[in-house]
């Protein structure tokens, strides 16, 4: 039995091809982190052991065991919005965004079946489209704000960041429109709806709501970057921030390549 497996583990293995091992990483993830997230809100919508607090909270567990599991291998984006977002950083080769889209699309549509979202009745089409901006904003800007490395946040540790951040966005902007905020979690499970049979209304609903969690999320998406970049990231690209609790923080600061040191205090 054992000889078998292995000789089915070295014909499924993929091991020069980088790039399809982070396209398979990416579809995977999302597809976890789908499946995951639309049980909870299966469960809430049904009142059987579940509510909004709870299906919020199954979200950045959820979102964060998704992250682990395709981090290693392609930085666990998930959503076509950080995947433009860590492009503008220098994190990922422009190239790569729209192959990346394409496996977080269909691991979202593997997974999430008949499940999308729709906007709450009180809100318009252009509050819908400012509550995907502000969500996919703080969500993008967050997430350049862990993945840079000046801060020396340990890679095991920023799954758990990332979690926290969906959580946090998840029940402040929740109840607007289910919080799409990632094009792959809202467009595949359209196009399922579509082809199972529900027709175009899928599509039409609510003043052909669809196009908001792109258009709003990829909008978003860059102003997060953006803000992050200007605000923080472009300065002081030569400092490395050490931070020492109960003793304030040390700055090393490159100049004609030697290093000097200037202390402070929080």
């Amino acid at each position: 039995m054992g000889v078998f497996q292995d000789k089915v583990a070295n014909i499924l293995r993929i091991e020069d091809q980088q790039f399809t091992r982070e396209l398979l990483a990416e579809c995977i993830g999302t597809f976890f982190l789908l499946l995951i997230g639309n049980a909870a809100n299966i469960q809430a919508a049904v009142a059987v052991g579940g509510n909004s607090t709870s299906a919020h909270i199954a979200w950045g567990i959820g979102f964060m065991f998704a992250v682990y599991l395709a981090a290693s291998v392609s930085g666990g984006h998930l959503n076509p919005a950080i995947s433009i977002a860590q492009s503008i950083l220098g994190n990922l080769p422009p190239w790569k965004i729209i192959p990346y889209a394409i496996a977080q699309v269909t691991g979202g549509q593997a997974t999430a079946g008949l499940f999308t979202t729709f906007p709450s009745d009180h809100m318009s089409v252009w509050g819908s489209l400012l509550d995907q901006i502000i969500g996919t904003a703080m969500l993008s800007g967050l997430v350049c704000l862990i993945t840079d490395k000046r801060h020396q946040i340990p890679t095991g540790v920023v799954p758990v960041l990332a979690g926290s951040i969906m959580t946090m966005v998840a029940m402040t902007f929740g109840a607007n429109g289910g919080f799409a905020i990632n094009p792959a979690r809202d467009f595949g499970p359209r196009v399922f709806c579509l082809c199972a049979g529900y027709g175009w209304e899928v599509f039409s609903a609510h003043y052909y709501y669809f196009w908001i969690p792109i258009v709003g999320a990829l909008i978003g998406a860059i102003i997060g970057a953006w803000i992050y970049k200007i605000f923080v990231g472009l300065h002081g690209m030569n400092e490395s921030l050490d931070i020492q609790p109960a003793k304030g923080f040390n700055v090393s600061v490159k100049v004609d390549r030697e290093y000097s040191n200037s202390s402070g205090s929080y």
